[in-house]
């Protein structure tokens, strides 16, 4: 970075030296106003101002144009800290005795001013008009030196500054060893297990957004918990009777129908994604997301009643109100919904939810120590070999199976989340293999109960109205909740990205750094002396480069160990333009803007898909520089293009120049792209 010595001003009545950006300047607009003067990117800096980002050769042209719409200036920098300095077209002058109203006239005549404070009878906010004549750099240092009757005159200036957090004081949160790192090391806790929530607070300055809302389907939720007890803490709820979703809406609707006492399951679950920081209890990954339960009925064996219309009726009822999903609960060896509840998950995956930048989907992978994707010919125990008798538990002996079937494994947008132990040990009954996309921290429990493991159970929230919380919650049930929570932690930070790019930032940050040491095999016992059935996991534990954008992935951990900090700097990093947000999954790849001859109806746009599954661009719709739109109809192919014939009557791409952009069927634009009239050729074909 150059110095020059020259550029200077003031700042507490002393000289400081500064250096000029060659491809920054200030605008105080709204960004609407400025985005299409060939801005490669643009940052809020104050409630007013924005700050663009232009290719060198063209600012000083750009700067002229956007001095024509609203006040503007250069960027700049501290020489000496490289910090941002980040003035206004406000001065605040103090002269030295109060003026007389002829000599204040005359000092705001000078140097074209408009008084917009009066602090006191010597202390003046004044803003620069376009008559001034100078930027507000030159006028400070014109004033402060060549002014007698001044004392000092300063800069307006923005100053972006840290809001300090104050950690959780929940009776409970030191116990929380899978949200921070106070947990001293020792044969139960390895710190590589930490989800690193507290150190993602810190760097958001804050518990979450409580704009974000995480959804979640189970047993139900004590709603009048303590750790659910803000205003506006669930933003809205809903329970099944029959085959009726009852919801927090409807007439009628009673909200102790949300739990059923021995029923807690859901609570903790709640209270691992979202227990709220207020000094009680305990506090969940993301404490100031909001929270929105479906409580499904329960069977009588401990299980939950759901089928694929009840399926249906839940994703209809999220699918405009929740920004992420949490599901703890499945079977094995398989699981596999109607095409019809796969075609809305895929569908409210990407352009779903309450942003209409698509849900994200979490499902537990399963505590059987089994994979979710096999077929081949071992014979793999899926279950626990145990059954309750009485107070007792008595071995069954194992139920096998050589096919794992899990079908909503590779849908964009949906993860499945494997256990990892305090030791930083995958739990030994975690389910493994294909389709697992993360691991997170948990508890550990021996899968056929015949060998002590070493693990901490998670403490979170109950539904128990004498306990209000439990310390040995565990499962890929605590893992997935857990998951979400960080999700909304990652959408907190950057509301912009989809919920692809959410998945893409949470697995391209994960921690590979993980204790992959095997457990022994189930030793023999008096009631089974054959044990040979324990052949799990029949994957290897080993992170591996199989070409995934998002890094190498593991059978046992997938891409990793969740990590709350690494993924909220990552989206922080892309919301402040410090990297590329993943390329959308539909793009406008091409268009004939002047076919030959007459145009009437000759235009067309051609889509490219650029993701492994088909995308239904049913009711999206293209819009040109006159927001006149053409709707769409159909799908789009894996890796496959869609020509589209435009109507006249709809939409006209001018030979001038123009813009064409994509929106979906929630109105959110998927790509913009814009042409010049010297880019446009009679007869051919404008790729962008």
């Amino acid at each position: 970075m150059p110095e020059d010595n020259a550029l200077y001003t003031y700042r507490n009545g002393k000289k400081v030296a500064l250096y000029k950006k060659d491809d920054q300047f200030v605008a105080r607009t709204s960004a609407e106003n400025i985005v299409n003067l060939g801005i490669d990117q643009i940052e809020k800096v104050s409630p007013s101002a924005f700050r663009a980002t232009v290719s060198p050769d063209k600012l000083d042209e750009v700067m002229v144009e956007s001095r024509a719409l609203a006040p503007t200036h250069h960027a700049y920098q501290l020489q000496e800290t490289k910090q941002e300095f980040l003035i206004t077209d406000r001065i605040m002058v103090t002269f030295k005795d109060k003026p007389t109203p002829e000599h204040l006239s005359a000092f705001i005549a000078k140097y074209a001013l408009v008084i917009k404070n009066q602090y006191s009878d010597v202390d003046f906010l004044f803003q620069l008009t376009n008559q001034s004549g100078m930027n507000p750099v030159k006028m400070i240092v014109k004033i402060n030196e060549e002014e007698p009757s001044v004392q000092i005159a300063e800069h307006d200036l923005i100053q972006r500054v840290t809001k300090y957090l104050t950690l959780p004081a929940d009776t409970s949160y030191d116990l929380q060893w899978h949200l921070h790192t106070h947990t001293p090391s020792a044969t139960d806790f390895d710190p590589r297990c930490s989800s690193r929530c507290e150190e993602a607070w810190q760097l958001l300055a804050n518990f979450g957004s409580e704009d974000v809302v995480i959804g979640l389907a189970d047993d139900g939720c004590k709603l009048d918990h303590d750790d659910f007890n803000s205003s506006g803490k669930f933003a809205g709820w809903g329970y099944f009777v029959n085959d009726i979703l009852v919801k927090k809406t409807d007439i009628g609707a009673d909200p102790n129908g949300m739990y059923a006492p021995g029923n807690n399951h859901g609570t903790s679950c709640a209270g691992v994604i979202a227990g709220e920081v207020d000094g009680t209890l305990t506090v969940g990954a993301a404490p100031a997301c909001k929270l929105l339960p479906i409580k499904w009925e329960s069977s009588d064996d401990g299980g939950l009643y759901i089928d694929d219309n009840k399926m249906m009726l839940a994703l209809q009822y999220i699918s405009d109100k929740v920004d992420v999903f949490s599901n703890s609960w499945g079977s094995s060896p398989e699981m596999n919904f109607s095409q019809q509840v796969v075609n809305r998950i895929r569908s409210l995956a990407l352009i779903g939810g309450r942003r209409g930048k698509g849900i994200v989907f979490l499902w537990a992978s399963g505590n059987e120590n089994c994979p979710i994707q096999y077929s081949g010919t071992q014979n793999i125990p899926f279950d626990h070999g145990v059954r309750m008798q009485g107070n007792s538990l008595v071995w069954v002996g194992v139920q096998k199976s050589k096919v794992f079937s899990h079908n909503l494994v590779d849908i964009p947008g949906v993860m499945h989340i494997a256990a990892l132990a305090s030791t930083a040990q995958r739990s030994h009954y975690s389910n493994y293999g294909p389709g697992i996309s993360l691991t997170a921290p948990t508890n550990n429990v021996h899968t056929y109960y015949r060998l002590a493991v070493e693990g901490k159970g998670v403490v979170t929230t109950t539904g128990d109205s004498i306990a209000a919380v439990t310390e040995d919650f565990g499962g890929t049930s605590s893992a997935t909740p857990l998951t979400a929570g960080i999700a909304g932690l990652v959408i907190s930070a950057n509301p912009d990205l989809s919920a692809l790019e959410v998945v893409s930032v949470l697995q391209s940050t994960a921690s590979r750094d993980l204790n992959e040491t095997p457990y022994p095999r189930t030793p023999p016992a008096n009631f089974d002396n054959d044990t040979s059935w324990d052949i799990s996991p029949v994957f290897p534990s080993d992170f591996q480069g199989n070409g995934h954008a998002d890094g190498t992935w593991s059978p046992w951990f997938g891409f990793g160990r969740v990590d709350a900090f690494e993924a909220v700097k990552k989206a922080l990093a892309i919301r402040l333009g410090g990297s590329e947000p993943v390329v959308p999954a539909v793009k406008i790849r091409s268009a004939v803007v002047n076919p030959a001859g007459n145009d009437h109806n000759k235009e067309k746009v051609t889509l490219e898909n650029q993701s492994n599954m088909p995308v239904s661009i049913e009711g999206w719709a293209l819009v040109d520089k006159n927001n006149r739109v053409q709707v769409l109809t159909g799908s789009i192919p894996p890796v496959s293009s869609m020509s589209i014939d435009l109507k006249t009557n709809k939409i006209i791409l001018a030979n001038t120049g123009g813009t064409i952009i994509l929106k979906d069927i929630a109105g959110n634009q998927v790509h913009r792209v814009a042409y010049t009239g010297a880019q446009v050729q009679p007869g051919m074909e404008l790729v962008f």
